[in-house]
């Protein structure tokens, strides 16, 4: 097992899950990519699409780390030649670190002069109520939500 095993609090308290492995399965017929899937019990995601090669075939597929060794050593792997591309469990954890936290859209919210539930909108008017003069003019929100009425819904004609 290495470092990138998830904690408790990340997996909600179950057990500690290794890290998954991104390889690719190389065989000279489909049938032989078939069967090391089933026996190994590789995740091939939910639409496997396995590539032409000038030697045959190849998939891509997911093992948890601790199999990797046993799908090396299945029967069905005789036929195949497994490729480990990337700890996924890794890359995953790479790419959270891009995404920000906290609310993106209450920028736009209070940019747009709209209120925030709980909290006055900019020019000092109260929550659920327009800003700037808007009112009666059917621009203000909907009380206890940050909804506008959408014009020409619910209206007569």
């Amino acid at each position: 097992m290495s470092e990138d095993v998830p904690t408790e609090d990340v997996v909600g308290g179950g057990p500690f899950l290794p890290p998954l492995i991104h390889v690719e399965v190389h065989g000279a017929a489909l049938g032989d990519l078939r069967d090391f899937a089933r026996e190994t019990g590789a995740d091939l995601g939910c639409r496997a699409t396995p590539r032409r090669e000038a030697e045959g075939w190849t998939v891509d597929a997911y093992l948890p780390e601790d199999r990797l060794e046993a799908a090396r050593s299945a029967r069905s792997g005789a036929r195949v030649r497994l490729e480990v591309r990337e700890n996924a469990t890794a890359v995953g954890r790479e790419r959270q670190a891009e995404v920000g936290t906290g609310n993106r859209f209450l920028a736009r919210v209070a940019a747009a002069g709209e209120a925030v539930r709980g909290r006055a909108a900019p020019g000092g008017a109260a929550p659920g109520e327009a800003a700037g003069g808007e009112a009666g003019r059917g621009a203000a929100t909907v009380p206890g939500t940050q909804l506008r009425p959408v014009r020409g819904l619910g209206g007569k004609r």
